[in-house]
């Protein structure tokens, strides 16, 4: 034990004492690839705190989208434009395309970069109906959103003219005429040409030092890979439906199994629509907690009901635990890495421990008592019981429910068991000398 502390003490010393190897050379590179989702704030979200955890130099984002929502665009333009890390939107590969939402992304970016043969534009908005997409042409939401793109052009010195134009015309450039119209800043055809292009210039205050970065690969989280299948409208859609009528026809019908799909699938739905994470999370956990609590004290065994309230609080943990630190820490990312799989390691084996437990406690639970012939044998009564009123007897220490074969048997009288009658046993008084 004494051998053990000292080793943990000896480790945490040396970690803390360990100066960050994270350059400050280093650029994050995040791809966004397909339509803009709450999956993709959160992409956003956990790829700043990489990036901080790095003490990276900039962040690059590979955009390749055909567009998305507009609240979800929102809280990205958001995110980057009050990071302290500069934002280096750069649309990939070539040929590739940031319409609509992307083009609102790329613009808000401190550098805005295209492969070569890509496209941007087509900034007029869109509403989902049941006969599909359907342009909106009022008034006030094309100069909303034309004067919101423009301010971000602004923003960063460049077009305005052109930015209102891919609202209001629906505009298209490729990589060549964007550059020439003063829209982006460079085109480059790869992470490394792009580096090197921008290296030394001055974009909105801020000089990019970038050649010869070491060039870091974010990898999302199991958070943001849970996140973009609920937010894909279809299953989210689906999950809300079937949450209905799951609840409709568990309230209508006996069991438990229809009531706990029934909730889990319309708080996935909910998340998917893009009800915050950290709110939903917290209902899901005490949602998970009560189905234990069912399962314990209500219901017999472990079924369905602690099976839900397991999936419950297993989903709210991946959902509400950071992808990465949000701070530079003095230790870097190879010994949290290996701090990581310190304390990971034996919490699994506990945890596999606690686990196999309650496997063989549940195990147990379920299995049939095995009684052999009770008949004839002889038992004590804890309490007094006659033929219309059961209590406890005692028998070979295990406690059963027991009636009186006839007449009343008071407290502390030894009985005879006459017969079983499932978990209930018919007694008589025990006679001495008359078995």
């Amino acid at each position: 034990m004494r051998k053990s502390l000292l080793l943990l003490l000896f480790l945490s010393i040396f970690l803390i004492l360990t100066q960050s190897k994270a350059s400050s050379n280093t650029v994050l590179v995040v791809t966004i690839d397909g339509p803009i989702t709450q999956a993709t704030v959160e992409l956003i979200r956990e790829s700043l705190d990489h990036a901080k955890s790095l003490s990276a130099s900039a962040i690059v984002l590979r955009i390749n989208t055909p567009g998305g929502g507009l609240d979800e665009t929102e809280k990205i333009i958001e995110i980057i434009t009050s990071s302290d890390i500069p934002f280096i939107g750069y649309v990939y590969p070539r040929g590739g395309k940031a319409w609509s939402a992307g083009t609102y992304i790329l613009m808000s970016c401190h550098v805005a970069a295209m492969s070569s043969y890509s496209v941007i534009g087509s900034c007029q908005p869109v509403e989902i109906t049941p006969y599909g997409y359907r342009p909106i042409n009022d008034s006030k939401h094309i100069n909303a959103l034309k004067e919101r793109l423009r301010s971000l052009a602004e923003m960063h010195h460049r077009n305005s003219s052109i930015a209102e134009r891919f609202v209001t015309e629906n505009l298209n450039l490729d990589a060549s005429e964007a550059l020439e119209a003063g829209i982006i800043d460079i085109v480059a055809d790869n992470v490394r040409d792009l580096l090197d292009g921008i290296d030394g210039r001055n974009f909105s205050g801020v000089v990019m030092h970038t050649k010869n970065a070491t060039i870091v690969y974010h990898h999302p989280s199991i958070k943001y890979h849970i996140i973009s299948i609920l937010s894909d409208p279809t299953i989210s859609s689906i999950l809300l439906m079937l949450g209905i009528f799951s609840l409709i026809f568990g309230i209508s019908s006996p069991g438990y199994g229809a009531e706990v799909f029934g909730v889990i699938a319309i708080i996935l739905a909910l998340f998917g629509m893009g009800f915050s994470i950290p709110y939903l999370s917290i209902i899901l956990i005490i949602v998970g907690f009560i189905m234990l609590i069912i399962e314990i004290h209500v219901t017999p065994g472990f079924g369905v009901i602690g099976i839900g309230g397991i999936i419950c609080i297993i989903l709210a943990s991946l959902l509400l635990i950071p992808s990465y630190p949000t701070r530079n820490w003095l230790i870097s990312i190879d010994y949290q890495t290996l701090l990581l799989i310190f304390g990971l390691v034996p919490s699994i084996l506990i945890a596999s421990f606690f686990l196999f437990a309650l496997y063989k406690v549940i195990r147990v639970s379920r299995r049939k008592p095995k009684v052999g012939i009770m008949e004839g044998k002889i038992a004590e009564t804890l309490e007094e019981i006659t033929p219309n009123k059961a209590g406890f007897v005692k028998y070979k220490g295990e406690y059963w429910l027991a009636r009186s074969k006839e007449g009343r048997i008071p407290a502390r009288e030894k009985v005879k068991i006459e017969k079983r009658d499932g978990n209930l046993l018919i007694v008589s008084i025990y006679k001495e000398g008359k078995d």
